[in-house]
Formats: C-alpha cells, sequence, structure tokens
C-alpha cells in the first residue's frame, strides 16, 4: 500500500496514541492534538485511513526548530518512512523560516539521522523535575511596592520600566 504523507491535517488523539503506544514503550494516552497547536508544523503518514507515522517540529519564533516525536509503527519500519517524514518536516520548517534544526537521539539512531542529514553534536539536557544536589533554596519573593507604598501588579511593574 502507498503511504501518503500529509501536513498538519486534522489528526485524532486516538490515532495518535495508537500510533504510539505501537511504538513507545511506557506511553500514556495523553491529549496531544492541543499540543500540535504550538508546533511550527507537524507531518503524519497514511497508509489507506491508518497513521503509520508522525513527526513534528517545534521553533522558538527565530531560526531554531526542534525535530519532536519522529514515530513510525513498528510494522512499517525500515521502509523509508521516518527518513520521508523528517526530509518532510525539514522541508516545511525551512520554508516557515528555520535555518537550524535540532533533534536530539539515542546513540542506536546516530546512522539514521546523518543519513538524514544531520551532523552529531554534543548537547546538554536537564530534566526540570528532578532537583540537583547541592542546589540553593528557591528565592523567597519580595513584594514590589510603588513610591507611596502601594503593593504593584506585575503589569504596573512592566509599565515604570
Amino acid at each position: 500500500m502507498q503511504c501518503v504523507l500529509k501536513v498538519c491535517p486534522q489528526v485524532k488523539n486516538e490515532a495518535l496514541d495508537v500510533l504510539f503506544a505501537s511504538a513507545w514503550a511506557g506511553h500514556r494516552n495523553a491529549k496531544i492534538r492541543p499540543l500540535l497547536a504550538q508546533a511550527l508544523v507537524y507531518v503524519c503518514a497514511y497508509e489507506g485511513k491508518r497513521l503509520v507515522g508522525f513527526a513534528k517540529v517545534v521553533g522558538d519564533g527565530g531560526v531554531h526548530g526542534f525535530l519532536l516525536d519522529p514515530t513510525v509503527a513498528p510494522d512499517r519500519q525500515r521502509k523509508g518512512i521516518g527518513k520521508r517524514l523528517v526530509a518532510r518536516c525539514a522541508e516545511e520548517a525551512r520554508r516557515r523560516g528555520v535555518e537550524w534544526l535540532h533533534v536530539d537521539y539515542e546513540p542506536s539512531l546516530k546512522a539514521f539521522y546523518q543519513a538524514c542529514g544531520f551532523r552529531h553534536t554534543e548537547a546538554g539536557l536537564r530534566n526540570l523535575k528532578e532537583k540537583r544536589p547541592n542546589q540553593a533554596p528557591e528565592p523567597t519573593r519580595t513584594a514590589v511596592t510603588s513610591r507611596a507604598g502601594a503593593r504593584l501588579t506585575p503589569a504596573a511593574r512592566v509599565a515604570q520600566l
């Protein structure tokens, strides 16, 4: 069956959850569609009505984009669908002004991403849910007041700048 790529189609949470659950161990059903509204672009791969692949790019509002969630159903992998998804995401991101496309990947996927045109770089990653050892305590919030002593709202603080 022919695989057709669609850019930013209407896609149901259920279809995305089925795809992600088939490819990612431990995937929990999630409300994915609202996240798509934040994406610069996303691409779906269909065989007939079946969603067999997905990838998206989020942007920083400038020249950087980040390739996220590239996924192909396990029974459809190694057929070129992933490379096509990544290439189409890159093409669409370029059309939207992205100059630098970033991706994080497991070491076992290095050859795949190099074949997609990425070069290996070292990058940092920090889990913001984990407390770091010897982390300084959170600063206490102090009230900002006007010259007259009235407490200022954040908008009033900005207006004084």
